[in-house]
């Protein structure tokens, strides 16, 4: 499709939470949007699928109540290491909610808005302000990058702010059939569970229903996903939460080599291009803070391109929200990633639990006039 310019018509790459919310956003105040979205039908991606208080926040802000969708309340967060578990509860309640399920109910919400919502169109590249998809070419005023963790040809994602910053990880996620016993004794708690070569996140997505990401070193991949939980099943925590459970999916939802502690900077905007949610800001994903930088940049993108904003402002504004989070969060994410140090933290904090519900309000996203 090739066509004459609309003033003021947007492209937004990408149907996850931050693409979606940003056409919906914008569809109301009255622009013309096309949101490109490469799957056909619902389907799971990698995340941790927690919602923060922030993340609620923005969601209600638009309308947008998250308890519909099933979501799970987690007010209480668990970390295990080796035979140490500390438990402290939140300091606001977090909700656990399917990624399937919430992606689903914004990309309908932003097209009942009337964004056209272009489905199964897998954007390939995009050059100016133009875009390259498996159905020929597009043009629009403005582009907005909502590809999360996968970078395009022709916006790569610039080198992170220190060199080296590209750490090789894996990450795996699967959904699990547990029993009523293990829903009770996983309750309302997010666990993070530390391992030799990175560490695993469990909660509750829905009822009897666990979400299991691991984080983990490509040096400590085993080669294959039951090998991998053979290996981690070793810890007595792991094997309890696994035993007789049910895997929902045919395989882990994957994802590899990403640049976690990059934050954009206005220096390396393009005209015409605003950077989403992880294409924006990659925060470590022990905190849980995500989907809430998603949707904080994508309320920004769209208040600013609304006030006549360039990419330029709208970066500054979101390096103001997101920037000293995701410094915590890197700093949280190197010493879970050190057994020892994860180990001599769990200790620690048996001492005094209500530090881990501190540090928890420590991570959270700042919010600037």
């Amino acid at each position: 499709m090739v066509g004459s310019v609309a003033a003021g018509s947007a492209a937004v790459l990408g149907g996850g939470p931050a693409g979606a919310s940003a056409a919906l956003l914008l569809a109301r105040a009255g622009r013309e949007v096309h949101l490109f979205e490469r799957q056909a039908g619902p389907h799971h991606k990698i995340c941790g699928e927690f919602l923060s208080v922030e993340a609620q926040r923005d969601l209600r802000a638009m309308t947008f109540e998250p308890l519909r969708l099933g979501a799970v309340a987690i007010d209480r967060v668990r970390i295990v290491s080796g035979s140490a578990t500390v438990e402290a509860r939140l300091p606001f309640t977090g909700l656990g909610v399917s990624r399937l399920v919430m992606d689903e109910a914004l990309l309908e919400a932003a097209q009942a808005a009337g964004a056209h919502l272009r489905r199964g169109e897998k954007v390939l590249s995009i050059d100016d302000c133009a875009v390259h998809t498996t159905k020929g070419r597009f043009e629009a005023e403005t582009l907005l990058l909502a590809t999360g963790k996968h970078d395009l040809r022709g916006a790569r994602r610039p080198s992170a702010e220190r060199p080296g910053r590209r750490a090789d990880y894996l990450g795996f996620k699967m959904h699990w059939r547990i029993s009523a016993g293990q829903e009770a004794a996983l309750g309302n708690a997010v666990e993070l569970v530390a391992c030799d070569h990175g560490y695993l996140g469990l909660q509750r997505v829905a009822p009897r229903v666990m979400n299991f990401c691991a984080l983990i070193r490509r040096d400590g991949f085993t080669g294959s996903w039951p090998a991998l939980l053979a290996v981690l099943a070793r810890q007595d925590h792991v094997a309890r939460r696994l035993d007789g459970a049910t895997e929902l999916f045919a395989r882990p939802c994957t994802v590899a080599g990403l640049p976690y502690g990059q934050v954009q900077r206005p220096a390396d905007d393009r005209a015409g291009l605003f950077r989403l949610g992880d294409q924006a800001a990659l925060t470590a994903p022990l905190t849980g803070d995500g989907m809430a930088i998603a949707l904080r940049s994508a309320a920004l993108a769209a208040e600013s391109l609304l006030a006549g904003m360039g990419p330029a402002d709208y970066t500054r504004r979101l390096r103001r929200e997101v920037g000293a989070q995701v410094r915590k969060a890197m700093l949280l994410h190197r010493l879970a990633s050190l057994p020892l140090t994860a180990r001599l933290a769990a200790g620690l904090l048996g001492f005094c639990p209500p530090l881990l519900g501190r540090m928890a309000a420590a991570t959270r996203l700042q919010t600037t006039p």
